[in-house]
């Protein structure tokens, strides 16, 4: 490591700094970014002109045998360790940075389960998706949110930019890329949080799902919603727009919220009585050992009982079970 005088690297907590107090925030030279990086700076060039930091692959299309849902296939870049170390380094620093309310996914303590409750008690939910929402967080963003938010100078800002990108993108496989897209993105965020209380709505964001509730969802929501995201570059996902009416059970992220209650999806449900009679040997286990049944059982049980903690004693016994 270079020497020279040290940084304070006393860990700050999540979610409590103003951004001008981030590490990032004006870093100036790359001695100083390799030091709040903790590489040397020959290793940090190094990076910045190697050409195989990432590991690209396909995931091929599956599905899952228990609940019939469709993996679709996709592309994953993901960087290679000494690069992963750095994103990681990365990320904890902007984690301790302050961040809005709707902010709901990439966070501590914050999740799909947290988001959905936000919207639970309303009579109206609309849900969207931004398409392809990491390959549109671009190079040229990126640089902008170093240069015009962290004001880093644009040497600076265009090194950063460069290690956090992969083919002129944020990469789909870096633990850093979810928190990282929300910040390059956050005016347009800021924008969808502008346009809830205007309408009196309730608006939150879990990665690239966006959700808005309340009493009435205005026609105009989503052309709106639609003018505001590509003036930042992105798309909305025209055939994952879905508006629950009043009486209907509304699905966000993963989790059905109808009569001010959040609800466990029916077809995990179903799902949970296929591995279990599996399990049983009255159902087909789909080349599955009864360790890895069981396992599969807990972890889908677990995650009701967080929806609804009806089934926490049952997730209990399964968990109990699967550790024997």
């Amino acid at each position: 490591m270079q020497s020279g005088k040290k940084l304070n690297t006393k860990r700050k907590p999540d979610n409590q700094i103003a951004i001008n107090q981030c590490g990032l925030y004006k870093v100036g030279s790359p001695k100083r970014l390799a030091l709040l990086l903790k590489i040397d700076v020959d290793d940090l060039n190094s990076l910045l002109a190697g050409s195989r930091n990432y590991r690209i692959f396909e995931i091929a299309q599956s599905v899952n045998p228990f609940t019939g849902k469709v993996r679709k296939k996709r592309l994953v870049q993901e960087p290679m360790p000494k690069l992963r170390r750095l994103h990681n380094r990365l990320l904890g620093l902007l984690r301790r940075v302050q961040y809005p309310d709707y902010v709901q996914g990439a966070v501590k303590h914050r999740s799909y389960q947290t988001n959905a409750n936000v919207h639970k008690g309303s009579k109206q939910t609309a849900t969207f998706d931004i398409s392809g929402f990491y390959e549109s967080t671009k190079y040229h963003l990126v640089h902008d949110f170093f240069f015009r938010v962290m004001c880093c100078p644009t040497d600076i800002a265009g090194k950063l930019a460069n290690l956090v990108t992969c083919n002129g993108a944020v990469p789909t496989g870096s633990p850093l890329s979810p928190l990282l897209s929300y910040w390059v993105a956050k005016k347009m965020f800021d924008e969808c949080a502008c346009l809830a209380k205007k309408h009196g709505l309730k608006f939150t964001c879990y990665i690239d799902d966006i959700t808005f509730s309340g009493d009435r969802i205005p026609r105009i929501l989503k052309s709106n919603l639609k003018i505001i995201a590509s003036r930042y570059g992105y798309k909305i996902a025209e055939h994952k727009t879905r508006i629950f009416r009043v009486g209907q059970p509304a699905h966000i992220t993963g989790v059905i919220s109808l009569n001010s209650a959040l609800q466990v999806p029916f077809a995990r449900l179903m799902a949970v009585r296929k591995v279990t009679e599996a399990i049983e040997g009255r159902g087909e286990d789909y080349g599955f050992s009864q360790g890895e049944l069981r396992r599969k059982l807990a972890g889908m049980m677990g995650e009701a009982a967080t929806i609804d903690p009806r089934y926490g004693k049952w997730a209990t016994h399964v968990r109990m079970d699967a550790e024997k």
